[in-house]
């Protein structure tokens, strides 16, 4: 039933905004002439710089530390998702296109909520959102919180993003979008992608059933004769025949050499909406939008090991295709401008096909011998976002309703309310990985043979992820302005809860010494060569990780007070407490386990007082912010001072805490969770100077610090010999510090400079029976520099707008070393990009965009040793849009 209603959900975001974009293209002349006005408004006068402006004006407004980035500013630097719009704000890094540092603080130490309200993510490896899930087309502004306030949640590291999305129109828009790419990387064939091969097959789903989660010829024999003592030799021939036919229930066409066209990447979207006056007093607004983009690339890396490098090393080749879906509804009903209802729903789906070919040689497979090891991998991740979200803002007077009960110093009473229900889903239907080796000839390198790998040669992983919020809150204000204090008094309530079902499934082809084992994996295990019985193949289920699956529970309660106390212009004190009670309980799963055996398992260890399969965590989180405000003082026309202190927690992510083991797909190694985490308490300190300019200009100025207890941190484990594997671990102690600098410069002849930088350090103390090799080191993924620049012109017709864009950050550690082996660095990437916009008409727009101008590749080091080298490519865009 569950299914099926969000399935219902989604057909209505869909037509609706098909319906919409269809029916807005009949507007009359006159809404086409309000709709012109209105363009006429954005596009003549300096875009950027007014934009700007209203986002600065909202920043001074803020009682505590808080970056604010509006869809202007985010526009105007070419970027299409959040990922990339995130790096251009001061004190923030991205990790592998996705995930969000702030101010040195990895992802675990950010949270992302939408409208306020916290988000299901569909990210297999970890518990946060990875922005580049949420596309720009949906925002109106971004807002960083880089200092707590107790209207927050507690769980605050290095800042919490508020992804704010655009409302309803004040008037009529339509708009029509579309755009088309290529990367330098793809001028050679990429190899080919498999897609959707169909999820696993339905006779091994029964046949679990039958068996008992175990497939083996063996078992299959006890289940089908059973009372017959030893199988006889016929009936062990009929259970490897029942065993081979689900074997060959696998879709094995998983050739993926190197022969197909890159395509080039493209896009189309379609906005509408309208807001219409019922009556005098209520109004009612919709906006619509979709869009769908595929993009193609190739992402060749070459890696090397540290201890062994002339020795042990590999190629690999990989080709992406991304194929991205974004539908959009809002509605919005008004009274008196006082009074506002409205419903936010998103639906966002993100396909990702990547196919892969390793080759390389390490102990087992040494150059000198001429023989290569090979690993084919293919793997299409299906991801996907659905929110829907209803929100209520109200305004009461005296005299609302024939009522006058507050004071007359009390301007108002505002109480807003929301309600979110979001779920993300991750579906693997097909990954296969097959092991195997090249015996090349030692003189001349040339290849031989291909063949495929006695014992588990061929991998087929199938996988499914949920992950559900439901969420509700309110907050009460209480504005008042009596004699020289102004200010107001405010409280609310939120609870959220939160599940997560992670199950997946591996089915294995052994291939024993007489199997036929030699050639491409798409030509052993064709039908014929493997459904020959006198061929030694098996169909065995499981994997060598040990559990995969888990089910796990999160719920969180927290209630708020605060006051915000201006006085006399000047001084202002905001302050506030929070008060949050968090459970979660994870519980690793056998699904091959059909006795019960460790269900009943599970139940003993919740038994025990030592237990480390849930856990609960409450406490008060205070916040305070004291401000000096001087407008005039150096010419300014605002300045203030301010400075704050808060106390938070982070708590491990639901991975990192379950003892299971999985591969992560970004870093393509095993990772091993780690019940024993501590949460994480942080003390926060900052100190933060603002002054805005009445020509345009404006300079910030920020120091902080951090003092963490137990922080957690992404270290290197005892693994196989051919990967590495890694683990989470506590620290003692951690702290980090530095400066902020950002501002914006209003120079001749249209120009203008903006940009940040970021000065900072941190250090972490582990114990001394720790086997990190660095005892005090920085924390994994803090860079000691971060720098945005950008050079921006409009001309003086509002036609022509550019920015050339630079960003770099400086080394930060990949994962910590374990004794003797050193950490490994992440080097510094050197971004350059340039986008340029024409406004042929007030109704057009042209836009190109040049990513990575200097070409720059991704290069991690373990000392002088560079063990992972990634081709990013330069991306060419080209967009053009049309509106009404």
């Amino acid at each position: 039933m569950k299914n099926a209603m969000m399935w219902q959900q989604k057909r209505l975001c869909l037509a609706v905004a098909g319906a919409l974009a269809a029916g807005t293209a009949g507007y009359g002349p006159v809404a086409v002439a309000q709709q012109e006005s209105v363009i006429e408004e954005v596009v003549v006068t300096g875009r950027l710089q007014n934009a700007a402006r209203e986002i600065m004006m909202e920043r001074v407004e803020q009682p505590y530390a808080a970056e604010v980035v509006g869809i202007e500013q985010i526009s105007r630097a070419g970027d299409s998702d959040m990922g990339a719009a995130m790096r251009r704000v001061t004190g923030l890094s991205l990790v592998d296109s996705k995930f969000v540092y702030v101010r040195g603080l990895g992802e675990r130490y950010s949270s992302a909520t939408i409208n306020g309200a916290e988000i299901p993510s569909p990210e297999l490896s970890r518990n946060v959102i990875p922005m580049d899930l949420i596309p720009t087309s949906i925002l109106e502004s971004v807002k960083v919180h880089k200092a707590y306030s107790a209207d927050q949640p507690a769980a605050f590291g290095g800042g919490n993003i508020d992804i704010r999305t655009r409302g309803v129109p004040a008037g009529p828009v339509f708009s029509v979008s579309a755009g088309t790419g290529w990367n330098t990387e793809n001028s050679s064939n990429g190899l080919t992608t498999l897609g959707d091969q169909g999820g696993m097959p339905t006779a091994i789903n029964a046949a679990l059933d039958s068996y008992q989660g175990d497939l083996s010829p063996a078992n299959i024999a006890r289940q089908e004769f059973p009372g017959t003592g030893s199988p006889s030799a016929e009936q062990q021939q009929e259970a490897s025949r029942i065993n081979r036919e689900l074997a060959l229930s696998l879709n094995r066409d998983i050739g993926i050499e190197r022969r197909q066209s890159i395509q080039p990447d493209h896009s189309l979207s379609v906005a509408a909406g309208n807001t219409w006056d019922v009556s005098p007093d209520v109004a009612v607004g919709v906006l619509a939008s979709y869009g769908q983009s595929q993009s193609n690339s190739n992402s060749d890396q070459f890696e090397r090991s540290f201890t062994n490098p002339e020795e042990e090393f590999r190629t690999v080749q990989r080709t992406f295709q991304t194929d991205n879906a974004t539908a959009t509804l809002n509605l919005s009903a008004s009274y008196q401008d006082r009074h506002t209802v409205k419903t936010n729903s998103y639906l966002l789906e993100n396909d990702e096909d990547q196919s892969t070919l390793v080759a390389g040689f390490n102990p087992d497979f040494q150059q000198d011998n001429g023989v290569q090891r090979r690993t084919s991998v293919a793997r299409l991740e299906k991801r996907e976002l659905l929110v829907n979200q209803v929100i209520g803002e109200h305004s009461f007077e005296n005299g609302d309703f024939g009522l006058s009960v507050l004071p007359a110093f009390v301007q108002a009473l505002n109480v807003s309310w929301f309600y979110s229900d979001a779920s993300a889903s991750t579906s693997i239907p097909n990954a296969s990985s097959v092991q195997g080796s090249n015996t090349l000839d030692t003189t001349t390198g040339e290849l031989i043979d291909t063949r495929v790998d006695t014992g588990t040669s061929a991998q087929f992983n199938f996988l499914n992820l949920d992950d559900t919020v439901e969420s509700r809150g309110y907050q009460i204000e209480l504005p008042f302005d009596h004699n020289r204090f102004r200010g107001a008094l405010s409280g609310g309530y939120s609870d959220s809860r939160k599940g997560r079902e992670y199950l997946g499934y591996t089915a294995n082809i052994i291939s024993g010494a007489t199997a036929d084992r030699v050639g491409l994996p798409v030509d052993v295990f064709r039908d014929d060569n493997l459904s020959d019985l006198s061929n030694d193949f098996s169909l065995d289920m499981g994997s060598n990780f040990g559990t995969e699956s888990y089910v796990a529970g999160e719920k969180k309660t927290s209630s708020f007070g605060a006051m915000d106390v201006t006085y006399d212009e000047t001084w202002r004190l905001s302050a506030g407490v929070r008060w949050e009670d968090f459970k979660r309980g994870v519980l690793p799963l056998n699904l091959l386990d059909y006795s019960g055996e460790s269900i009943v398992n599970l139940g003993n260890q919740l038994q025990d007082p030592d237990q480390t399969l849930a856990f609960q965590d409450d406490g008060f989180y205070p916040a305070a912010a004291l401000t000096y405000i001087r407008d005039g003082f150096l010419n300014t026309e605002n300045f203030q001072v301010r400075l704050g202190y808060g106390q938070t927690v982070v708590r491990p992510d639901l991975r990192e805490f379950a003892d299971i083991q999985y591969i992560d797909p970004v870093l393509n190694d095993r990772v091993q969770g780690n019940p024993t985490l501590a949460v994480s308490g942080i003390d926060h300190v900052d100190l933060r100077s603002e002054m805005y300019f009445p020509n345009g200009d404006n300079l910030t100025l920020s120091l902080f610090y951090k003092d963490i207890a137990n922080p957690i941190e992404r270290v290197e484990r005892p693994g196989p010999q051919d990967a590495r594997l890694l683990s989470f671990e506590n620290a003692e102690s951690g702290e980090v510090y530095g400066i902020e600098v950002e501002g914006l410069k209003v120079l001749p002849w249209g120009f203008f400079v903006s940009g940040n930088v970021v000065l900072s350090d941190s250090e972490l103390s582990f114990s001394p029976n720790s086997s990190q090799t660095s005892q005090r080191r920085r924390l994994t993924g803090h860079s000691e520099y971060v720098v945005n620049t950008q050079l921006g012109y409009d001309s003086d017709d509002g036609r022509h707008a550019a920015s050339l864009l630079y960003n770099v950050f400086g080394e930060r550690i990949f994962f910590g070393g374990r004794e003797p082996t050193p950490d490994a660095f992440e080097a510094p990437f050197h971004s350059l990009d340039l986008v340029y916009s024409y406004y042929p008409m007030d109704n057009v727009s042209v836009k190109v965009r040049a990513k990575n101008l200097l070409g720059e590749r991704r290069q991690f080091n373990q000392d002088d040793i560079r063990i992972i080298d990634v081709n990013t490519g330069t991306r060419l865009q080209l967009d053009l849009q049309w509106q009404l």
